[in-house]
Formats: structure tokens, C-alpha cells, sequence
């Protein structure tokens, strides 16, 4: 049999598997809905600030949630600054979360409810990254590195150590995720909706198509090594973008 043909077979297994799993925690989580500043402080949480943003990043689930812009405001001269990100608790939930999928059974994995805890610095900084880890009752260390340029750019690490006497498959994943599509223009020349480069490769999608096609085996981009994503609006000059590497 062709190589090639085992490998894609393979992928395509494991995408329908992780993707699967996925979908379950995310069916099986009940959100109630509080107001934004009482999410932000339901949990601990690392601060960061560059000079153009300013947020935090939530000990539980390890999601960035909380991302202002700092020299753009809703109003002209206003002092009220163009907020982003939102934690997944408030009715405009606009949050990063990053993690891992298996395919073998019975072992722990960090998920949304995961409390991480910190390693060193405890700011991040242009000039300093944050290290959160967590560690299973199978001795398996997971562990996030997350930095910051001074723009608008977030590179996140995502390594493991595994002290166990078992050998596991595990595939990182990263997913921005918004509880409410935004209102769209649906200018032709303007694109309103998720974009993505995978190894090279710009994905572009629509709101309305991602909603023709939910939890559709598409997303084989759960393979790549290097991603980065983002959300683009109608206010496509204030966007982030992610960079996910293992």
C-alpha cells in the first residue's frame, strides 16, 4: 500500500477522533452567563501589557480572556477603550484556548476546568514569558509557554514530558472562540470571518459557511505543527494573532 495513502488514512482517523472528543467537552460544558468584570475575577490570573494591549490570561483553562486595546477607543477622544477579549462566563465570551487531544484511553488531559499553575515570572512581558504547567496522575507534565511581541502577536509553546513508563499520542490544538458571531457587512471586498495559515497555507471562511459546515472533518489543520489564527470584522485593523507550535 502507497505510504502516503497509511498516512493521510491515519490523519483522517485521528482528526474525526480529537475532533469528536472535542465537540463532546464542549457539549457537555453548561455556562452560565455573569457580567464581565465578575468573570474576571472568578480566577487567578497573569497580567500582561505591551504597548499597544493589556489583558490577562485565566489560571483555569489557561484561555486568554481578557485583551483591551490600549490607543483605540469606541468613541472619538473617548477614554473607552476597544475591549476584545471576554471570558467564555459573559453573554460576548471571545476567548484563546490551546490544549491537547489523544487518541489513547484512560489518561487525564489539561481541559477548560484545569487549574495551571505558574513557573517563574508572573507577568508577561515583551521582555519576559510566562510558563504554566500541570501534571496527571500518570506523571505526565504539560506545559505552556506563552510570549508577546510589542504589537499584537502571541506565540504559544506547547510541550510535554512524559515520566511515565507509557508511551501516548497527543495532538495540540489551539481554537479562538466567540459564544455570539458578530454583525457582518457582507461587503464583497471586505472578508468578515475566521482566518487561518497552516504550514504556509491561508485558510479563509465566512461566518455563514462555518454554520453550513459545523463540526465538519475540515479542521485536518489539528495536525499542523505551526499555526496562527485569527477573527477579522468590520474593525479589521484591531485584530490578534496567534501563533500555536509543539
Amino acid at each position: 500500500m502507497d505510504t502516503k495513502n497509511v498516512i493521510a488514512a491515519i490523519s483522517l482517523s485521528a482528526a474525526v477522533i480529537i475532533l469528536y472528543s472535542l465537540f463532546s467537552l464542549a457539549q457537555d460544558e453548561k455556562i452560565i452567563k455573569i457580567s464581565r468584570d465578575e468573570a474576571l475575577e472568578e480566577n487567578e490570573r497573569i497580567l500582561f501589557e505591551n504597548d499597544k494591549i493589556k489583558g490577562s490570561i485565566s489560571l483555569l483553562g489557561s484561555s486568554i480572556d481578557d485583551l483591551t486595546f490600549k490607543n483605540y477607543t469606541n468613541t472619538l477622544n473617548g477614554d473607552d477603550n476597544v475591549v476584545l477579549l471576554n471570558p467564555k462566563q459573559s453573554e460576548n465570551g471571545y476567548y484563546v484556548e490551546t490544549g491537547w487531544a489523544t487518541t489513547n484511553k484512560n489518561i487525564d488531559l489539561p481541559n477548560s476546568k484545569t487549574l495551571w499553575e505558574i513557573e517563574g515570572n508572573k507577568k508577561l512581558t515583551p521582555n519576559s514569558s510566562v510558563k504554566l504547567s500541570w501534571k496527571n496522575n500518570q506523571n505526565i507534565k504539560f506545559i505552556k509557554e506563552i510570549s508577546i511581541d510589542n504589537q499584537y502577536l502571541f506565540d504559544i509553546k506547547q510541550t510535554i514530558e512524559n515520566n511515565s513508563d507509557k508511551t501516548y499520542n497527543f495532538y495540540p490544538y489551539g481554537q479562538i472562540i466567540r459564544n455570539i458571531a458578530p454583525e457582518v457587512t457582507n461587503f464583497y471586498i471586505l472578508h468578515e470571518g475566521l482566518i487561518g495559515v497552516f504550514d504556509d497555507q491561508l485558510v479563509e471562511e465566512d461566518y455563514d459557511d462555518i454554520e453550513e459546515k459545523k463540526y465538519s472533518i475540515e479542521p485536518l489543520i489539528l495536525s499542523f505543527s505551526n499555526k496562527i489564527l485569527s477573527f477579522s470584522s468590520k474593525a479589521s485593523s484591531l485584530e490578534i494573532l496567534i501563533i500555536f507550535s509543539s
